[in-house]
């Protein structure tokens, strides 16, 4: 062996995350061909370890096994190690993740993938600690055990490779389909279907750890919107997520949410911020605001735009401005301590940035209530995370004591300036950028306070060169997708181009301006070219097809850390069928809605919310809304059209007239002229 290649090669990458393991005493590859090729000219299995830089638990097994110099050693002699950033190489990601199902486990990250030198797996697990807790197989011993079956049991090894990699590539999904009548079960019954599921104390679904399916509440709502949901039901939806919001989760000082709860009250959360989270939180939280209108909600509104202003925009060079992808659920190496306080610390607080007539420290015992700080604490070390007491909000909901919250959070604000912040990582991501400037443009449409519509309006203005600029590329070849800041080439993902031409929808019917329309067009026509096969989509292009050893694979239609791109791409076809007046954009995803339709149903329509958004209206309920290209610079106009929910398509047209048209995919129902008559005739009378 060259002792050329005896060190760790990532200490110079991208990749936030492989800088973070530039010091490991573990020789590391990062993936490529180069990596790839050493592994099969030498006959070594690899050890391919997946995470991303804001994970807590990768920072675990980093400081533990892989900063161990007996561990390094093994792994150096026996094993081709490579390191893999999940947010530049979502595909790789994505079918190690179904491997390490298959092997039992749930999942997540450090993704721990033992591989055959052609990168079929052998073994997957996740975190593995360096000595063993709770039963559970410490490190050094799975890698001596994994190593001596790979050189004593070949047979029973490339079996387990074989036998994984064709159920992959088969798929899991249980047979059979499910009956019901009409186009697809109607929201009371999709509800009732998991209502076994509620947690009817604490709101939401399932136990502990509690993930926010955002996609999910967001169809609940506009089903609510549309009527179509019963009281006891939609109550249930807005006690869920107000619940939610009170907790840790969310948070009340800064903005933002964090990426799940780690127990059944939504009160403690997994620190790490994600962008994917913020961009699907804000949708939710809009479409909240028209069903309950609380000073939580419009609070955590205002909260998190500013947080994505402040904290989580690039800086400015030549205009070219975009999104952040993440921030670390750790600082000073411990997770949750910026975030947390004991008791002393927070009355300290209290006192240390109160007002002239000393609100803060008149109401301590009162405020410490509201939010649940005790000495023993809720969270390690006897520290409290920051959240309300659900039970005390028709006392805290008051106009004057509400007034004291906010002054609360702005001291928590301003304590936390004197702490160590968690590390941001300033990579850009093309899919999450996406689904941002979505998120955004349903503030704009769906909010109806105008502070909030205008903070969304300026976060687009102010980015939306720049995220095409960024990830946009222009080559001889015509135009690229560069999928990550941090890698100069990469592959046409599904999830990039089916976001990329939502946001082109989602832009065109707020601003009337056709560049938009012409890229969602042809966005769209690009996805069905390169990802659909017939029944279901790749998660990458056909074009790219046999340019990794790892295969191309179905991508989920299941929501995971963000909603399905598959089921994005249904909605925005059948919203093309009737922009466009093509019913070829029903017809090409026949058999993809008939899979995803049963796949969800068979399975677990919570985790599928993007999905329901995506079948629930059944085709006649699709309206296109030709309207005259002037009045969307009327600001009448902006705020009337929250009433106009997905399955209403926004056009318009530069005729020089003010006709207005309510058209399905075939024939115009309904024409008028001027827009005082179009608000009238569609404004609902009101009772007597």
């Amino acid at each position: 062996m060259s002792s050329s290649l005896n060190f760790n090669r990532l200490k110079t990458s991208q990749s936030l995350y492989l800088r973070q393991h530039g010091n490991n005493p573990i020789h590391w590859w990062s993936y490529g061909p180069e990596a790839l090729d050493y592994a099969q000219k030498n006959n070594k299995p690899i050890f391919l370890s997946i995470g991303y830089s804001s994970c807590h638990w990768c920072h675990v097994m980093a400081h533990d096994s892989f900063q161990d110099q007996g561990v390094a050693d093994f792994l150096n002699e026996h094993f081709t190690c490579i390191k893999v950033d999940r947010e530049e190489f979502p595909d790789i990601d994505n079918y190690y993740q179904k491997a390490a199902q298959l092997f039992g486990s749930n999942g997540g990250w450090p993704l721990s993938a033992f591989l055959l030198p052609d990168t079929r797996p052998f073994y997957v697990g996740t975190y593995y600690p360096l000595t063993s807790k709770n039963d559970q197989p410490n490190f050094p011993g799975l890698i001596k055990e994994l190593k001596r079956a790979y050189d004593q049991e070949q047979e029973q090894v490339l079996n387990n490779a074989v036998q994984v990699t064709e159920v992959i590539k088969k798929g899991n999904t249980p047979p059979g389909d499910v009956q019901f009548e009409g186009h697809f079960p109607p929201p009371n019954a999709v509800l009732d279907a998991v209502k076994e599921f509620r947690d009817e104390t604490w709101g939401g679904y399932g136990v502990a750890p509690k993930f926010p399916m955002y996609a999910y509440y967001e169809w609940a709502l506009e089903q609510m919107l549309e009527g179509m949901v019963s009281k006891e039901q939609g109550e249930f939806i807005v006690n869920s997520m107000e619940k939610m919001l009170m907790g840790a989760m969310n948070d009340h000082a800064r903005g933002g949410v964090h990426r799940y709860s780690t127990d059944e009250k939504w009160l403690v959360p997994h620190f790490e911020k994600m962008l994917y989270d913020q961009a699907g939180f804000l949708k939710a939280m809009t479409k909240l605001s028209l069903v309950y209108p609380s000073p939580l909600v419009f609070d955590t509104m205002i909260n998190t735009l500013d947080y994505l202003e402040q904290e989580m925009l690039s800086d400015d060079k030549d205009g070219m401005r975009h999104f952040f992808s993440a921030q670390d659920a750790d600082s000073e190496g411990v997770e949750g301590l910026y975030f947390t306080f004991s008791e002393t610390e927070f009355e300290d607080l209290l006192n240390a940035h109160d007002d002239a007539e000393e609100t803060l420290g008149k109401n301590v015992e009162k405020i410490k209530k509201w939010f649940q700080i005790t000495e023993k604490g809720n969270f390690e070390h006897n520290l409290n995370v920051i959240s309300l007491n659900p039970d005390l909000k028709e006392e805290y909901y008051q106009q004057a004591n509400w007034d004291i919250i906010r002054k609360v959070r702005r001291a928590i604000l301003n304590e936390r300036k004197d702490r160590m912040p968690p590390t941001t990582d300033n990579k850009g991501v093309a899919s999450w950028n996406f689904m941002m400037v979505s998120a955004l443009v349903d503030v704009v449409q769906y909010s109806q306070i105008d502070v909030i519509k205008r903070m969304a309006s300026n976060l687009i203005n102010t980015t939306i060169e720049g995220i095409f600029k960024t990830f946009l590329v222009v080559s001889d070849e015509g135009m690229k997708m560069r999928h990550t800041t941090t890698v100069e080439f990469s592959h046409p993902y599904l999830e990039d181009f089916v976001f990329f031409a939502e946001s082109q929808l989602r832009l065109y019917e707020i601003s009337a301006n056709d560049v938009f329309k012409q890229n969602f067009k042809d966005a769209i026509g690009f996805c069905t070219k390169e990802f659909l096969n017939d029944n279901n989509m790749t998660t990458r292009a056909k074009l790219a097809e046999h340019m990794e050893q790892y295969p191309n694979q179905d991508y989920t239609v299941f929501d995971a850390s963000f909603k399905s791109p598959v089921a994005t791409y249904l909605q925005l076809m059948r919203r093309a069928a009737v922009l466009f007046s093509d019913r070829d954009y029903t017809d090409t995803i026949t058999n993809l809605k008939d899979m995803v339709t049963h796949t969800v149903l068979k399975v677990n329509p919570v985790s599928a919310g993007e999905a329901l958004r995506a079948l629930t209206y059944p085709a006649e309920a699709f309206r296109v809304m030709k309207l005259p290209k002037a009045w969307a610079q009327r600001e009448d106009f902006i705020k009337f059209i929250p009433f106009f929910l997905p399955r209403f398509v926004l056009d318009y047209h530069n005729d020089n007239n003010e006709i207005y048209e309510i058209c399905t995919m075939t024939a115009c129902e309904l024409k008028g002229e001027g827009f005082e008559e179009f608000v009238k005739v569609l404004t609902p009378a009101q009772p007597e």
